[in-house]
Order: C-alpha cells, then sequence, then structure tokens
C-alpha cells in the first residue's frame, strides 16, 4: 500500500488490472502479489512493486503491517504500507499486468457520499467458491441468517471505483490511522 508525500497531502497509489489477466481483470488494486520461496511479506510487497509500476525500494520506509485480511477466495492477504517521502515523478508499469497507475488524495476516502456498501450473496463468486462455505470475515461482515457478505466500495471518481479487498484495505488503512470515512449508503442483505 504505498502511500505518498505529494505537497496537497499524502495520496494512495493504485493500479488497474489488464484485461488479459486470468484473475481480477480490470480491478483496481495495490501492488501486489504472492510471495515467493524465501519471501516475507514485506519483501515480496517491495518486489512486487517494483516489477509492477517500477518503485524502488530504496524509496520506500515499510511503515508496517496491517492485520491479515481473509478473502473470500479463500486467500490471506498481509498488507503492507510503504512511505514514500520522494516518490518518483512518474512510475513505470509492467504492461502485462497493469493498464494504469494512478493517485488518490488519502483525504478523498474521507469525503461524504465516497465510501459506501452492499451486501452480496455468495452466488454471485464463482461456481466452485460458492458452493464452500466463505472464509472466517469478521462477523460484522457475515450475515448469520442470508449467509450474505459486506463488500466495501469508495467512489474516487465516476470510472474509478476502490472496491472489494482494496477497499476493505483502505478502511483499515484509515482505521490504523484514526480517521474513519464518512458514512455512505448500504443496502441490508
Amino acid at each position: 500500500m504505498p502511500l505518498l508525500r505529494r505537497a496537497g497531502g499524502p495520496t494512495l497509489l493504485f493500479t488497474r488490472r489488464t484485461d488479459g489477466l486470468k484473475k481480477h481483470r480490470g480491478e483496481i488494486a495495490f501492488p501486489g502479489g504472492h510471495r515467493e520461496a524465501g519471501e516475507d511479506a514485506r519483501a515480496a510487497a517491495l518486489r512486487e512493486a517494483r516489477e509492477e509500476v517500477a518503485l524502488e525500494p530504496r524509496r520506500v520506509e515499510v511503515a508496517g503491517e496491517l492485520d491479515d485480511r481473509p478473502v473470500v477466495t479463500r486467500f490471506v492477504v498481509t498488507p503492507v504500507v510503504g512511505l514514500v517521502a520522494e516518490p518518483p515523478e512518474a512510475f513505470g508499469r509492467d504492461e502485462r499486468e497493469v493498464h494504469e497507475i494512478f493517485e488518490v488524495p488519502l483525504s478523498r476516502f474521507l469525503d461524504p457520499g465516497v465510501g459506501r456498501f452492499e451486501w452480496w450473496h455468495p452466488s454471485r463468486l464463482p461456481p466452485d467458491l460458492a458452493r464452500r462455505p466463505l472464509v472466517d470475515l469478521e462477523t460484522e461482515e457475515i450475515d448469520p441468517e442470508t449467509g450474505c457478505y459486506k463488500v466495501y466500495f469508495f467512489d474516487v471518481e465516476p470510472d474509478r471505483v476502490v472496491w472489494g479487498l482494496t477497499a476493505r484495505l483502505v478502511r483499515d488503512l484509515l482505521e490504523r490511522l484514526g480517521a474513519r470515512p464518512a458514512p455512505g449508503p448500504g443496502s441490508e442483505p
């Protein structure tokens, strides 16, 4: 989760994944991926940021890790927050994985009406995942009566919606910083 120092205030760096990928095509995400043999979460995060957006590890001060997040696709993600005091003027991108790179001011996530959530039924998952029980999400994120799970969204621009795990990680970061997104609409299960 690259947090960049900018003159107008801190920004978060995001990527939009290419449409040619097998999973999560076209989605907005932080740079990241699987750990390689012998890597811890921090080393993997720094390597992935270098590979995907050409962010050199020497520019990044790792601030720490947020709590591990199990996700409905049965992975566990370890979010690593990296502070970039002197970001480069431009980022490069791995054209196979990254369609675009963009920044969102951290303050944008606190604007009224930007954040929201929806309750999704497990039938929205791919069939092989929908047949299995959801992983251990926090109790307030699963409705025990319907099995629906809460999905977060940030409508940061008309054509840029940060949602799902990425939005949940933004919420986690804001909470860790002592900030709360403005309440937004949610639909009940």
